[in-house]
């Protein structure tokens, strides 16, 4: 506990050590056309969202240690939807990590605040909804070489959410929190070739439920050439949930109790579930040339919801950036989710996500960019016939933003990135790995663009 304290605390004494600190501050405007700002599956609102977004970012890089800390907070005018909905948005975190020979500690605290669809329970059955998202989570990690290809750790945290409708009555969100533990067993076969196995333990409350779920999942690695690299895993998780009120659950899909079809069971608290199944994750990386790159990816996990209830996720994306030149850089990208909710204690029923996005990024000057982009999605529901969609127009610019990094969209769903259980993509592991999960939020200088470090 000692040690990752001290990782914690590597990032902290700012003033003491101001010239072992890179630090940089910035602000980023912008504007959003929505035309379906609520996701709404009738009567769409649209509205234009003006924001601005002061941010610090703060890097100390020393032989035994780093630390990295970011603050940005967004200020955002709404126009069109009726109340108007004007809100603050947030995002703040702090990573660190110590190294000797042959370990690793480290520690990693965040929090963030924005408008997320949240999966909600809705007259018309379970529903995407517009919800403000309070996230919080304190994570820690070690790692330790067993060998000179073997590395062995262990990872533990704690997370929150916290929802809030952005319009008045238009879903039921339950808020959650929980807390992880697990360990890891990474294995470095050749200079091209990983493994990694793990075994994850998850515990989730909410008002409604709480669960128990463990995951096991074993991956590989492998880079084929110097452009192009696979990996796949797969796993299986066991869960159990128990209800904490008693009420009326639909065994099937909420449409059909809703028609008569099937009849409401009553839910008593206390009651069990318990469910199993496997897990599945993949990708592939490949560089066109030192600016392009193409990235797929598939992931299976479970995860936290705005229900009450955990669910079970399949996200698929596909995203190609490229470079142009030494000031431009384009990205297509398209991504698909899958969400499995439990229907009370028996069967389960699917709601389905999908987008694609299309967007420019523009280096001005030396610490000016610009922004552009456009994203459809929309949604199907297997309790409601009717489908919602938006079209999505941005314009940002931005002065010493962090490198290679894309300001977040207003109303996107959560990243595959917070999955926090399953099964996904792998990493080949370095001669000093960072322990698994506590990756640095922000983007190298000659990172590609895809987002990982969002401006609220």
């Amino acid at each position: 506990m000692l040690r990752l304290a001290v990782a914690l605390a590597a990032a902290v004494p700012a003033v003491a050590t101001a010239q072992a600190w890179v630090v940089e501050t910035g602000a980023a405007a912008r504007g959003e056309f929505n035309d379906n700002y609520f996701f709404a599956t009738s009567d769409p609102q649209s509205a234009f969202t003006a924001s601005i977004a002061p941010f610090l970012t703060a890097v100390r890089q020393t032989e035994t240690s780093d630390a990295t800390a970011f603050l940005a907070v967004g200020l955002n005018q709404v126009w069109g939807p009726s109340p108007t909905t004007d809100y603050i948005s947030g995002r703040a975190g702090l990573t660190g990590a110590v190294y000797d020979e042959r370990s690793a500690w480290a520690g990693a605290m965040a929090f963030s605040r924005a408008p997320l669809l949240q999966e909600a329970q809705t007259q018309a059955g379970t529903a995407l909804v517009l919800a403000y998202t309070n996230a919080a989570t304190v994570n820690g990690a070690y790692s330790y070489a067993l060998a000179d290809r073997w590395w062995i750790g262990a990872v533990a945290g704690w997370y929150t959410n916290d929802y809030d409708n952005v319009e008045e009555g238009q879903g039921t969100l339950s808020d959650n929190h929980g807390y992880l533990a697990g360990v890891t067993l990474d294995h470095r076969y050749s200079e091209r070739t990983g493994f990694r196995t793990a075994t994850m333990f998850s515990h989730y409350v909410s008002d409604i439920t709480q669960s128990n779920v463990v995951a096991a999942t074993l991956g590989a690695v492998h880079q084929v050439s110097p452009q192009l690299t696979l990996s796949a895993s797969v796993g299986g998780f066991w869960s159990e949930t128990e209800s904490r009120e008693t009420t009326l659950g639909c065994p099937a899909a909420p449409v059909l109790c809703r028609t008569g079809i099937v009849q409401p069971v009553l839910v008593v608290s206390g009651a069990e579930r318990r469910d199993s199944g496997p897990l599945y994750g993949a990708s592939i990386n490949y560089d066109f040339t030192e600016g392009s790159r193409l990235s797929v990816t598939l992931s299976q996990t479970i995860d936290p919801s705005g229900t009450g209830t955990i669910v079970k996720n399949t996200d698929t994306g596909a995203a190609v950036a490229h470079r142009f030149s030494e000031r431009i850089t384009g990205r297509l990208g398209v991504t698909y989710t899958r969400t499995r909710l439990p229907a009370a204690l028996s069967g389960a029923y699917t709601n389905e996500y999908y987008s694609g996005e299309a967007s420019a990024f523009f280096q001005l000057a030396e610490h000016w960019t610009l922004e552009a982009g456009y994203r459809y999605a929309w949604a199907t529901y297997e309790d409601d016939p009717f489908r919602p969609a938006s079209n999505v127009v941005f314009l940002t610019i931005a002065y010493n933003r962090p490198a290679g990094a894309f300001t977040d969209w207003v109303g996107t769903r959560i990243g595959v990135a917070d999955r926090r259980l399953g099964a996904g993509p792998v990493s080949l592991p370095e001669a000093r790995p960072l322990p698994a999960r506590l990756e640095s939020p922000t983007g190298g200088p000659e990172s590609l663009p895809f987002g990982t470090f969002t401006i609220p």
